[in-house]
């Protein structure tokens, strides 16, 4: 980061903590699994029903 990016950043509360990319969990590793399965089957997944 270069002096005026750093200054901007502190203006606004970030850190360098923020622009760094996130890591994936184990539960978003596990989600896109499902959702890549859902998708290569044709299965709908409907988020919202109590009976999923």
């Amino acid at each position: 980061m270069t002096d005026l990016q750093k200054k901007m950043a502190d203006k606004l509360g970030l850190s360098t903590e923020d622009f760094q990319p996130k890591k994936a969990t184990k539960v978003d590793e596990l989600e896109a699994q499902v959702l890549y399965t859902a998708l290569m089957t044709d299965t709908l997944i409907e988020e919202g029903k109590e009976d999923v």
